[in-house]
């Protein structure tokens, strides 16, 4: 029905006519300054409260209504409803422009003071290098690195258990407390033996000094005729004596000290704590029951440390090296990429698959998971060679043609490219662009001619603004 009029081209004519729609009453140097709706908008603000809100959006206002409500208000009014749409973003509150200004800006047709075109605001993203191969679905799941049964380490009643069984816990917080009056006593004891040890080694060395400087007098009277060689020999055998003793008691303080720190161990483990971030997903006993030395307590899982596991068949296993990247697509349709962490050495002789544990790339937000929660892996079998690709909305349609805009110098410039098949929201570039270019992906639509001073604002995209290497 509309020939060759591609989806690049109605979308831009669409936001085009909501830029007239909303603007046209206002003069370009007011649009980022009034807040007021054009008669457009405000027919569209059924309640007649001066802004449009959710329920009252339709067409882009609607698909576009978060990226548009700058203040989170809920509501959008006329500055950012034209902010958004004039590549500006974010309207900015300021004075209105005196008479004299208004004139300057209207001669000048919207240039900025030195005379150049006013900068666009746009969002940009990089043309990356990718593998790219035929590829077959596995099966797999989802599997927490670390989970376990956290046990008891010394043998007492329980007294409290403040977690129950799907409580969120971090590493240290109490899971358990075990009776404590026994074992606090216990310290106290060693700590006095302890202190009586220390007085003990003060005592043997003041015995060792005394005799062994009773020593080294006799010895100085050697040449005189009250030396005894009896008395001298007699005290070589105290402070030997002496020495020993010493010893003695330096071993038994420290043997004191030994039993101090058990007992102060013993005590810090009555308090049994998460050994990592998790979520307690068993209870294994209860407050007045007794636990033994290694008695299970609580089974912790650690839903934040998630791999992918998935039984890859074994003619499939030699090009997943370690960090070969893979793409999976969860339950809920998300798609998300993952690197090969081990190819694990056991052989199911039945389905002729053997484990291959995955490490995914959720970025920053990441949702609830859950154990064995199932996914599909994306393992390629084919030869796999490596193709630099582009985001799909740096992409404009014009009948057979497909262009992008490239910045060079902070400025946008029209590059024609020939495009391939799709990677997830990527396609393959034939010609035209290499890895490290950036292009527009947000913000096409305000851009005039070629070589227009643009303003990179900062993009949602994982890939924009850098350059992913080899393999991603």
């Amino acid at each position: 029905m509309f020939g060759d009029v591609s989806a690049g081209l109605i979308r831009a004519g669409i936001l085009s006519l909501v830029v007239m729609a909303f603007s046209l009453p206002v003069s370009e140097s007011a649009l980022a300054q009034s807040k007021e709706l054009s008669d457009r908008g405000k027919a569209a603000d059924k309640n007649k409260n001066g802004v449009i809100d959710r329920d009252e959006a339709g067409g882009p206002l609607k698909a576009n209504f978060d990226d548009m409500d700058c203040d989170k208000s809920g509501t959008l009014d006329g500055g950012e409803i034209r902010g958004f749409f004039t590549g500006e973003e974010c309207p900015k509150q300021a004075a209105a422009p005196k008479p004299a200004k208004r004139a300057e800006a209207a001669a000048r047709g919207g240039k900025k003071p030195g005379g150049g075109p006013r900068a666009r605001a746009v969002r940009v993203d990089a043309v990356i290098i990718e593998p790219l191969s035929q590829t077959s679905p596995v099966i797999g799941r989802l599997v927490a690195s670390r989970t376990g049964d956290v046990a008891a380490r010394i043998n007492g009643a329980v007294v409290s258990m403040p977690t129950s069984i799907g409580d969120r816990v971090k590493k240290g917080d109490v899971l358990a407390t075990i009776a404590l009056e026994r074992l606090t006593a216990k310290r106290d004891k060693y700590a006095a033996a302890l202190s009586t040890r220390r007085a003990m080694v003060q005592s043997a060395k003041a015995e060792y000094s005394k005799k062994n400087q009773e020593l080294r007098r006799m010895a100085n009277l050697k040449k005189s005729s009250a030396f005894s060689r009896a008395r001298y020999e007699d005290l070589q055998r105290d402070v030997e004596a002496r020495s020993a003793a010493l010893v003695e008691r330096r071993s038994q303080l420290k043997e004191a000290q030994a039993e101090l720190d058990q007992a102060a161990i013993d005590l810090y483990n009555g308090e049994i704590r998460a050994p990592y971030d998790g979520v307690v997903s068993e209870k294994h006993t209860e407050v007045g029951a007794y636990v033994s030395l290694g008695a299970r307590v609580v089974t912790l899982i650690s839903d934040t440390n998630i791999e992918v596991e998935a039984e890859v068949p074994s003619r499939n296993i030699a090009g997943l090296t370690p960090g070969f990247p893979v793409r999976f697509t969860l339950d809920d349709g998300t798609q998300h990429r993952a690197k090969v962490r081990s190819v694990i050495p056991r052989e199911n002789a039945r389905t002729r698959t053997r484990p291959v544990r995955f490490v995914p790339e959720f970025g920053k937000k990441k949702k609830p998971f859950a154990v064995n929660q199932s996914v599909t892996v994306l393992v390629p079998i084919g030869k796999v060679r490596q193709v630099s690709t582009v985001h799909k909305d740096a992409i404009i349609y014009s009948g057979k043609n497909r262009s992008v805009r490239i910045i060079r110098r902070a400025k946008a410039f029209t590059r024609k490219v020939e495009i391939g098949p799709a990677v997830g929201n990527r396609f393959v570039v034939k010609k035209g662009l290499k890895a490290g270019d950036q292009v527009v992906t947000h913000g096409n639509e305000t851009l005039g001619a070629p070589g227009t001073p643009v303003r990179i604002l900062r993009s949602k995209s994982p890939s924009a603004n850098i350059e992913r290497g080899k393999t991603n």
